[in-house]
């Protein structure tokens, strides 16, 4: 069925050769070949053909399998997908209340949306035309496609833009989107469709770059845009051929204890043998198929301590980060943790640290001391930050 959009949103990275010493990589021209690939989902929930030098940013988790995609050198995803199992097919009647339910109670931007029709598709999906007012009044036009396979459902979000070229990629990719409801995704009820949408996480100043000795390293921070911690999440560093092959991967979390509500933590990956010499790109993915969030979690950050630092190189040239942090709350911290994210002068992250403070416990009104050395990095330091965060 031929989908059309009405005009009334992994990361994928490419990568540039490199010489010898501490080098920031960047953006390649574009490739020749522009034509579409299929992406599909680790979980394998769902797969579309999308251009090959689009940035994927991938969420993987239990119960939902998501992804949104953003032209190169741009920040604001155009196409966005979200799938999850409802435990039952849905009929004719129950589908026209799920897509009722998501338009008028799910979206996240019920607030700034309007929708301004509706058409049924011949391949038994539904296509919604509306208007997004944006900050500063900016109205944006959305198409959301939502389609049944099984017990599965999907949404497909288009923000429509003005370049014709983008347009007619758009207009290919929302044409090649396939459910495959065989895939392994627990059951869930529809308000975790909102999960991709709302972008409560996101992949910030990603880097990559090598030491002096050859470690290549991936580096940047994860925001948390929702209400509660986020802790351990695991971000998934791939490295691909430019036929897509993977010839290495690193995984690890985030530094810190949590990512805070409105709060950013760095990570940094490491490929100790370096970037194998075919590797074209990488591709991140937040999240895991067996991770869930602990919204539970007890962490505590700047409401109850506070600090002032300061930086100096030594006799080697390594940049060393020192400082102070007081317990400024009523609670008795333990574990306190100190992370550095070092930035060069467009905010790429070139390096990230942390340390374990050597004290059992700070009490209210107590200070103590502490000295980072960034022994590796990624380019010309222009500024950093400090974060301290403790535990119960």
């Amino acid at each position: 069925m031929w989908r059309l959009l009405i005009f009334v949103i992994f990361v994928i990275f490419v990568l540039a050769g490199c010489g010898s010493g501490a080098v920031v990589f960047a953006p390649t021209p574009l490739p020749p070949d522009l034509s579409p690939m299929r992406y599909t989902h680790p979980s394998g929930a769902f797969s579309i053909m999308v251009p090959r030098n689009w940035p994927v940013f991938t969420q993987h988790a239990t119960t939902l399998a998501a992804a949104s995609f953003a032209p190169p050198n741009t920040a604001e995803p155009l196409l966005t997908m979200s799938v999850t199992n409802l435990a039952q097919p849905l009929d004719a009647s129950n589908f026209g209340e799920l897509i009722d339910r998501y338009q008028q109670e799910i979206r996240p931007d019920l607030t700034r949306y309007k929708e301004e029709s509706r058409q049924a598709m011949g391949d038994g999906s539904w296509r919604m035309t509306g208007l997004y007012q944006g900050a500063g009044g900016q109205t944006r036009q959305i198409n959301t496609f939502i389609e049944r396979s099984g017990s599965f459902v999907g949404v497909v979000e288009v923000t429509l833009p003005d370049d014709t070229m983008l347009q007619t990629q758009l207009q290919t990719a929302i044409n090649t989107f396939q459910l495959n409801p065989d895939a392994a995704l627990e059951a869930a009820d529809a308000s975790v469709l909102v999960s991709m949408a709302s972008s409560r996480i996101d992949i910030l100043n990603v880097n990559g770059w090598t030491t002096p000795g050859g470690v290549f390293y991936i580096t940047g921070e994860i925001a948390n845009y929702g209400t509660s911690p986020i802790v351990d999440l695991p971000v998934h560093a791939i490295l691909r051929t430019s036929d897509g092959l993977a010839v290495g991967d690193a995984m690890d979390v985030p530094m810190g204890y949590a990512i805070l509500p409105g709060g950013f933590a760095p990570f940094s990956l490491r490929f100790g043998q370096g970037q194998p010499a075919l590797t074209a790109s990488y591709e991140l993915i937040a999240g895991a198929e067996d991770w869930q969030p602990d919204t539970e979690a007890e962490v505590y950050g700047p409401d109850d301590l506070s600090w002032i630092d300061a930086s100096s190189f030594d006799e080697d040239g390594h940049l060393v980060v020192s400082g102070t942090v007081t317990n400024i709350g009523e609670r008795l911290l333990h574990s306190l943790r100190v992370m550095v994210t070092v930035f060069d002068n467009q905010q790429n992250v070139i390096a990230a640290r942390f340390m374990d403070l050597n004290i059992s416990e700070l009490r209210p009104n107590e200070s103590t001391t502490f000295d980072i050395v960034v022994t590796e990095i990624g380019g010309d330091p222009a500024q950093y930050v400090v974060n301290v965060q403790a535990l119960p």
